[in-house]
């Protein structure tokens, strides 16, 4: 089942359940990724980009709450989070990029970036970046 279809089955159920906060995120998110596709050929929104616009909702909700801190937009971030892949830890990660390292001759933080990148996994880049760094020291 694709992302889009989840958003639609939980908004649906949010609205029964007269949850106006939870509706109005999904709807608007829904909108937003459904755009993404019909500008490109009016085609259906792939996984990949719907988790794109996600990701940029939770960015600009982040920032606010940086800016103002508030339960509200924690809830809002929560729910972003939910649709979102889950990241590697950071256990994970080094332990996958040590191995890299050794298994890669002369390794440098381009190659190893590079190699992550291609095991399809998901990671936040600047912890991979950060522990890359310290492992090549």
């Amino acid at each position: 089942m694709m992302i889009i279809d989840v958003l639609k089955a939980e908004n649906l159920t949010a609205r029964k359940n007269k949850d106006k906060f939870t509706a109005g995120i999904l709807t608007c998110l829904i909108g937003e990724i459904e755009i993404v596709g019909k500008n490109d050929g009016n085609r259906k929104t792939t996984d990949k980009e719907a988790v794109k616009v996600i990701q940029k909702f939770k960015k600009g909700a982040e920032e606010v709450q940086k800016a103002k801190p508030s339960d509200e937009v924690l809830n809002e971030i929560k729910i972003y989070d939910a649709y979102l892949p889950k990241l590697m830890t950071e256990e994970e990660l080094t332990k996958l990029i040590s191995d890299m390292i050794d298994a890669l001759s002369n390794p440098n933080i381009g190659m190893i970036m590079g190699e992550l990148k291609k095991s399809g996994r998901d990671y936040d880049g600047k912890m991979a970046s950060a522990i890359i760094r310290d492992l090549l020291k």
